[in-house]
This record gives C-alpha cells, structure tokens and sequence, in this order.
C-alpha cells in the first residue's frame, strides 16, 4: 500500500540555504507556465471572435472571457519552459514533476468546467499565480534518488552543481526501508521544512478479516466537549474527551489575535508561524491518536462494522452563536474522518459515513422514526426530549446520556444495510460511558493493547 510519511527536516545552514534558493526556482518555475497557461488560453479565445461577452453576477453587470476549457498540456509545458533558466537550476526531473503539478493544475480546472455547465459548481477560474518571491515544494521521483550509507542523495542540475558548498542528503528515517520509497518531497512549511517520504510497505488491503464479525459494528457521534462517543452493538460505550482539544483552539485564536492586533488583516510573520505549527502539530497528533484508538477498540472486540454519523459540509455556515461556533467548527473531525478511511483497509474493517439526521432528538430505546435530511414526515415528533446538554428522557421517563443516543441511533439508520443485531444495546450502555482523555490517559500501550469498557 502506497503510504506518506510526513517527517521534519533536520537541515545544516547551508542545506537550509540550498533547499530555500531549490524552492524559490520552482516556485518562479509555476509562475511561468501559468504564465505561457494564460496566455496562449486568451490568444485561442481571441480567435474565436465571439468569447468576450457580459454577464450579471447578482445584481451587477460584468464583462469578461466565457468559460472555455484550457488546452495547454503537461508535454507543450516541458517543450516550452525546457530552456528556461528556472527549469535549468532543478534538476530535470523535479523541474518536470513541478511542471506535471501545472498540468494537473489545468486538468482539474478543465473538470471544474464541466461542471460550471452542468451547474453544479459556481464559475471556475484558471489557476492563479503564486506570492512572488514564495517556496514551492520540489519532488523527486525514485529515479532522480540515489540510496547510499542511510541517506538519499537528490539529483541537482549541472547549473546549481558548482556553487554547491556541502553535500546534499536525505537521512532516511529509522522506520523506513530504502526499497519501500518511490517518491520524496521537499515541503516549505510555515518557515521550516518538511520532508514527505512516500512509501509502497508492500501491505495488501484486506477485504475480509477472519477475526472480526461483520454483524457487530462501533458508531461514533461526534461533538465538541464530548469529541467522539460511541456505542457498539455488543453493549459497550465510550466518550473521547473534546475539552483539550476546545482549549488548544481557544489558546491558538487568543495568541493570533494578539499578535495581529493593530495590523493589517493579512499580516504574518514568525511568530504567527510558530502559533500556526504548534496548532496543527497538536491536531494532527490528537487525530492520530484518536484514529488509532478506535481502530484498536474495533479489534479488540473483533468487530467488522465502523459507523461515523456526519452531515457534509455541515459546518459550513454554522450559526450555533459565537461560541457554540468556536468551540464546535474547529474540532477536525473531517479530517479524522479521512484518516480513518487510509486506515481500516489494512485491517479489513469496513467504514461507514452516514447522514445523522434527527439522531440527537430521536429516542433510540423507544424506536423513534429516523428520517433522512429534508424528508421528515408531517407532525413528526420524537417519543423523548433532550433535557439538558448531556441527557436525554426516554418516552418511559428513564434518562441516558444524550450523546450516546445520538450514537446509537446513528448504528440504527444503517443497521438492516449492514444486517447488525443491536439487541444488546440498552439503558445500561447508553447511560454511563467510559470517558477517555487522548493526552492524559492514554499511554503508548494502548496501541497495542486497550482495557476492556463494560
């Protein structure tokens, strides 16, 4: 399986000033073809006479080109740009993948206009140059890589050659097989550099897994102060606490606000920089640790089924208030989502999303309707009602937790698709989760081993 490994680079002064001096070649490199992109896209619509045409967008009239496909390809680019002086200080074949990433660039554009007439999307505009000046990440193919003493040693062009003060290797993590790699890049990434080693392990996806029954399944609803809580079909709960999270986002947004106080609104600098790195370091780290916890829970109890109830784009617009808005939008739980997808095929789990409408107000014991978006019956009313922020009152007067309901309902929506049996799912289950803290409670064993929730 074909895996990224994303690692901080480790470099010396002079490899700094080298990998800098590679990225800003590459990055004029993409000015360039969008350049040559634009205008021989204007020239050909030019010939065409009738292209330049006015248009209302709302309420405004405007003028401009019609949305017409782009033409330019990945092989016109290399023809074209071949002698170009930025293209000459890569080497060849980075300057090639820089230049595949333009027509990748152009190919998506093209789809985009489809589309646009079609109207599923808004008017699609060509791609846009970048920040003058800037870094552009650099990669290099297994090709233009030699494998020596532990490291990798990039091509570099006959230009660049001469004025090379050092050395320039890759050291290769301690994880990593030198035969697993086929690709390496070389990423800018808010004033440091990150090495992305992309790997084939040789692992094949699993399609069915002997050891996990497919009729048992965990589902997870997702939230702020609690992140994740889920309910399986064996009658086991869990909560993974959102409060650490909620107060990092809290402490990020308070230190970007007085850093950008009395500046102008795109203003950044270092420190900005070192906020923003710290942040994403400690999402991407409770994501990972969130992914591989559940994962570990679903083998452990061998089970075959993950449901995670989720509303795309659901927190685009949100309007819960300002602080129902802080403390819920920034919660990356699309992203866990993703990761959790590159996941479950090496251990032959199967991953369901589902919409999770009404599944918050519905009353799982007292087996409400769970209708989809937009199609709840007329004078639909649920059996029970949320009473507070954590608790839910059954149509017989019992309480359970609110979350855990929701949880449970979102397993109900999908249960005869996926032919689960939730008989045992009751009171005792939805009423006194386990909570779980990612970064105080659990400990590096988990990874291998997880307490049993009763």
């Amino acid at each position: 399986m074909y895996k990224t490994l994303p690692v901080k680079a480790k470099f010396t002064d002079i490899e700094q000033a080298y990998w800098i001096n590679q990225c800003e070649y590459a990055n004029s490199l993409i000015n360039c073809a969008l350049y040559h992109v634009r205008q021989t896209h204007y020239s050909r619509l030019e010939e065409l006479g009738n292209a330049f045409t006015t248009y209302w967008r709302g309420d405004e009239l405007r003028h401009g080109w019609k949305t017409y496909k782009c033409f330019t390809t990945y092989p016109e680019l290399v023809t074209v740009l071949k002698d170009n002086p930025h293209y000459k200080s890569l080497a060849a074949q980075a300057a090639q993948q820089t230049l595949k990433s333009v027509g990748e660039s152009i190919t998506s554009y093209n789809s985009l206009v489809n589309a646009y007439y079609t109207g599923v999307v808004d008017r699609p505009s060509l791609p846009k140059y970048r920040k003058s000046g800037g870094l552009a990440a650099i990669t290099f193919p297994r090709q233009a890589l030699t494998y020596k003493d532990g490291c990798f040693y990039p091509s570099i062009s006959r230009e660049t050659k001469p004025h090379l003060l050092t050395e320039i290797a890759l050291p290769l993590p301690e994880f990593i097989d030198s035969d697993w790699v086929k690709e390496v890049t070389i990423r800018p990434y808010y004033g440091e550099f990150w090495i992305d080693w992309v790997i084939d392990d040789g692992k094949q996806v699993i399609e069915v897994n002997p050891n996990l029954d497919y009729t048992q399944a965990w589902s997870f609803d997702h939230g702020g102060t609690n992140w994740l809580t889920g309910v399986s079909s064996l009658g086991k709960s869990l909560i993974i606490d959102g409060r650490k999270l909620k107060s990092m986002n809290q402490g990020y947004c308070r230190l970007v606000a007085k850093y950008k106080q009395g500046k102008p609104d795109f203003y950044w600098d270092s420190n900005l920089d070192r906020i923003q790195r710290k942040r994403n370091n400690q999402m991407r780290d409770a994501i990972n640790k969130a992914a591989r916890f559940i994962i570990n829970r679903c083998l452990a109890d061998g089970i075959g089924n993950l449901i995670i109830g989720w509303n795309e784009g659901q927190k685009n617009g949100s309007d819960m208030g300002k602080r129902g808005n802080q403390n819920f939008v920034p919660i990356p739980t699309g992203r866990l989502i993703e990761r959790l997808k590159q996941l479950v095929p090496e251990y032959g789990i199967v991953l369901t999303i589902t919409e999770e409408a009404h599944t918050s107000v519905a009353s799982f014991l007292d087996g409400d309707l769970l209708p989809k978006y937009g199609e709840k019956p007329e004078g639909y009313k649920p059996s029970g009602n949320r009473i507070t922020r954590g608790t839910y009152k059954t149509k017989n007067g019992k309480i359970i937790q609110a979350d855990c309901n929701a949880a449970a309902n979102i397993m109900a929506k999908v249960a005869t698709q996926l032919g689960l049996v939730l008989v045992k799912v009751g009171r005792a289950c939805l009423t006194a989760p386990h909570r779980y803290d990612l970064f105080r409670d659990l400990k590096n064993s988990f990874r291998t081993t997880l307490r049993s929730v009763s």
